[in-house]
């Protein structure tokens, strides 16, 4: 072979190598976004419940006004993909989710934080900690 030939196929292998690459982190990026999507739609349901249960008297087992009390159900809070821990208080609920696929350090997994403010009836704060 000539070194012409030599050189094409040299560019070629860098070339479909740098185009695998970038495939693969793509696809990576992509797993990270859905999953974190994925933790912040588990805690849209979580939510929905604990609205429900503060919505309810007192005397029949809710928060009359408050979150304070509420625990979530294992079958929201702990599923095949993800977990969320729940703390809450009298006007607001912090959700800590975790995801099954690795985060952005490549390591550990996907973490969302996000927080709901009765008084300000929306998210106050949503972060991808991972």
């Amino acid at each position: 072979m000539g070194q012409q030939q030599l050189l094409i196929i040299v560019l070629t292998v860098f070339v479909a190598g740098l185009a695998i690459l970038t495939g693969v982190r793509l696809v990576s990026s992509f797993n990270q976004s859905n999953e974190r999507d994925l933790v912040l739609h588990q805690m849209n349901i979580v939510l929905g419940e604990a609205k429900k249960y503060s919505a309810r008297p007192k005397s029949i087992g809710g928060g009359e006004g408050s979150f304070q009390g509420f625990e979530a159900s294992a079958r929201f809070t702990v599923t095949d993909r993800i977990r969320l821990y729940v703390t809450t208080g009298d006007d607001w609920i912090l959700f800590q989710g975790f995801g099954s696929v690795e985060g952005y350090d490549g390591s550990s997994a996907v973490q969302v934080v996000a927080q709901w403010e009765n008084s300000a009836n929306d998210w106050t704060t949503i972060s991808n900690v991972n």
